[in-house]
């Protein structure tokens, strides 16, 4: 079982949050929490049971071997036995909440998608969903549980030493125990714990930055600019390890300072001891207790110690997770379901300014325009005239910010989210092709799409030849990112799984701008026969594109300024002015 999104409170406190969303399996938690308590219980009774023995034996010449070992033997294997319990429950715990948060971090994003990777870099949103998630992992297989019997076990050895008789021993002991489980691991926590926050930012842009190394590597080898990546790499680098150094030098001295307790610890048990006349084999006795004691202490050091990291990740995964989507999905109550035909779409009155930009003038304001159910409209204008801005709000990529996106005569906000994604088809300039197959980049618009529809879809884009004559036909693997394409043949195939989606509006972002005159021409004309009876928007620089839509507009300050048709076949400058 999976947590929803409402269950999770945003004002809880990290351990609140992640306790919230491992509810599904706190019971399984519990019983690692009680394994652990009695593997240990086990161990400090193994260790007790042998030095009282031992001693016994050595003092008085008394005491059975064979009874000694077989206690001893029962001991240790019930201990085994309780260490597997509280490992596999632990682990298994661990490891479902880990899974689960996996699958709700993705439908966070595909809920905050496509505008979440406008807002952050896709090697940082990576790091999120590995690093990050993987930390909090620590939480429910290191953290809770060694919490839990760090107060358990401690307090169960005292109580074991008043009732024994010996409860000075219990006195002299206990301040041990305290600085062991609630002083020392905190020692120079909150200056170890802002390092450690910084190295997880640190490594979310290491990570960004390699991403952005690897997917631009030709470009930076064209331009000779590997030495200066190195460097900023390099210097991501000094950052970490500064920030290392200093949690290194604080775990040195826990460490130090730990040892230095622990033998305190001893020395105050056989002190005291002696002091109250107890016998010299209970005295051993309570020294091996002590010692079994200490690993339930030592794990507070280790889970205090990821406590910096941990908080961070959660802040990181949470800031995703309980961010507000741009575009909000529609309660059922409001829903509207549009029909199966080509719509109109209308923009009124819309104004649009990105909310990251701060004081930044609108990109659009008060823009108005009708595309007619069924045709074909082109925009044309200058680089950042709110062309693009205009297609990404048809697509409900953003919602704007004044106005109203009609499909119909109704909001698209109205529309569910999933059944718009349904209906509108978007092209972009630069595409994105999974490092696969053609056959499986043409299938992620439509999986169930027959041999025979692929390779009409390549036909009507003018590459059912091209793709024939590769060995592999079809199953060709296209690369990274499309890298074994042209960026021509990467368009096509782009346009190809337009085809194949087919939704009621197509929205095309310079989807033939790579193409050479002719063989645009060609496409052209048959994505025109294609999409006759779709509703379709083409942003474009180029005429030849504009000649073949119904009507165009270029995009400026002003808003939207019709083209008239024989500008456009006579000057291709009319479109820059």
């Amino acid at each position: 079982m999976i947590p929803t999104y409402a269950g999770l409170d945003s004002r809880k406190s990290m351990t609140g949050w992640l306790l919230a969303f491992g509810r599904p399996v706190l019971w399984p938690l519990v019983i690692s929490a009680l394994c652990r308590v009695t593997e240990l219980a086990a161990g400090a009774a193994l260790l007790g049971f042998a030095s009282y023995t031992a001693v016994s034996a050595v003092l008085t010449g008394t005491g059975s071997p064979a009874t000694a070992f077989a206690v001893v033997a029962g001991l240790a294997a019930f201990k085994g036995l309780f260490h597997y319990l509280e490992h596999y429950t632990g682990h298994w715990v661990a490891f479902r909440v880990l899974a689960a948060m996996r699958v709700f971090f993705y439908e966070r994003l595909a809920a905050l998608a496509p505008a979440v990777t406008y807002r952050h870099r896709t090697g940082d949103l990576l790091a999120r969903v590995t690093r990050d998630i993987d930390r909090l992992e620590v939480f429910f297989a290191h953290s809770v549980v060694p919490a839990v019997t760090a107060v358990v076990m401690p307090t169960g050895v005292l109580v074991w030493f008043a009732a024994s008789g010996h409860p000075a021993v219990a006195l002299a002991v206990a301040p041990f125990f305290v600085a062991l489980g609630a002083i020392v691991p905190f020692a120079g926590r909150p200056s170890a714990q802002r390092a450690d926050a910084e190295i997880v930012r640190i490594g979310g842009a290491i990570s960004a930055h390699l991403a952005d190394t690897i997917g631009g590597l030709r470009e930076i080898t064209a331009y000779d600019a590997g030495e200066r990546r190195r460097t900023e790499q390099a210097l991501l680098d000094d950052r970490a390890a500064t920030r290392n150094r200093l949690v290194a030098r604080w775990v040195a001295v826990r460490a130090a300072a730990t040892r230095v307790t622990q033998v305190g610890a001893l020395l105050a048990v056989v002190a005291t001891g002696h002091a109250v006349d107890a016998d010299v084999a209970a005295v051993a006795a309570m020294v091996a207790v002590t010692v079994a004691t200490f690993p339930a202490l030592a794990a507070v050091d280790g889970f205090a110690a990821l406590l910096g990291s941990t908080r961070t990740s959660v802040q990181r995964v949470r800031a995703i997770a309980e961010a507000a989507p741009e575009t909000p999905d529609v309660d059922d109550s409001r829903a509207w379901i549009p029909g199966p035909h080509a719509p109109e779409i209308r923009l009124e009155d819309v104004e649009f300014v990105h909310t990251s930009g701060g004081g930044r003038a609108p990109v659009l304001n008060g823009t108005d325009l009708t595309v007619p159910a069924g045709s074909t409209v082109g925009l044309t204008g200058r680089t950042g005239s709110g062309k693009s801005t205009i297609g990404a709000l048809i697509a409900r990529i953003w919602d704007p910010t004044g106005g109203r996106v009609l499909w119909d005569g109704v909001d698209l906000r109205r529309i569910p989210l999933a059944d718009l994604r349904r209906r509108i088809t978007v092209v972009d300039q630069e595409p994105f092709l999974l490092r696969a197959s053609i056959a499986t980049n043409l299938r992620l618009a439509a999986p169930d799409a027959p041999e025979t529809a692929l390779w009409e879809a390549l036909h009507t884009v003018d590459l059912e030849t091209t793709v024939r004559a590769m060995p592999d036909g079809l199953d060709t693997g296209v690369g990274e990112r499309g890298a074994e394409l042209s960026g021509g043949q990467r368009q096509r195939l782009a346009l190809a799984r337009a085809i194949l989606h087919d939704g009621q509006v197509v929205i095309v972002d310079e989807g033939t701008s790579q193409l050479d005159e002719r063989t645009e021409n060609r496409v052209l004309e048959r994505l025109r026969t294609a999409w006759a009876d779709r509703t379709v928007l083409w942003i474009t620089h180029r005429p030849s594109t504009l000649r073949l839509c119904d009507s165009a507009f270029r995009v400026d300050d002003d808003g939207l300024v019709p083209l008239d048709r024989d500008p456009l076949d006579r000057d291709e400058d009319a479109l820059a002015r």
